[in-house]
């Protein structure tokens, strides 16, 4: 196999596995159904839970003083407890403004596959970037003072 070639299917396998790298480093989608039509994804991590719906997004905080094993996210209006059931495909949500506890359950994957087990990312959750400091300094590639400025 000529260098370059060899050099090319390097770069390939590199790339790929960087790509692959960042997927694993994100917590797996778990797709739940509600009743009454309703259902939402859920992305579970160490600090926080992220759910997305059909009625927009919510960023629920981990409980402290748990287990491992028990998956417990809030805010004020709602607590999750995900993981119950005999294979750990429900969600009960408690809204504080219902009085009965709303099941949600595990959607399996469309093909057939093995889902992922219910359980939080071994990583934080994602944050937002710190806001924008204009008084921070500025890198530039531009040169001050009497040194050599080079040819020219």
């Amino acid at each position: 196999m000529p260098v370059s070639h060899r050099r090319v299917v390097i770069t390939g396998a590199a790339a790929l596995l960087l790509a692959g790298c960042a997927a694993l480093r994100d917590a797996p989608r778990l797709v739940y159904h509600c009743p009454n039509g309703l259902g939402f994804e859920a992305r579970l991590y160490q600090d926080m839970a992220v759910l997305e719906g059909e009625r927009g997004h919510v960023v629920l905080q981990r409980l402290p003083h748990q287990h491992d094993r028990e998956l417990l996210y809030a805010d004020p209006t709602v607590v999750a407890d995900f993981g119950l059931g005999v294979d750990g495909r429900l969600v009960r949500l408690n809204y504080t403004s219902v009085p009965a506890p709303v099941y949600c359950e595990r959607v399996p994957a469309a093909d057939g596959a093995d889902a992922p087990p219910v359980r939080a990312a071994p990583r934080p959750g994602p944050r937002n970037p710190p806001p924008f400091d204009p008084d921070a300094p500025v890198q530039t590639n531009i040169r001050s003072g009497d040194g050599d400025i080079g040819p020219g």
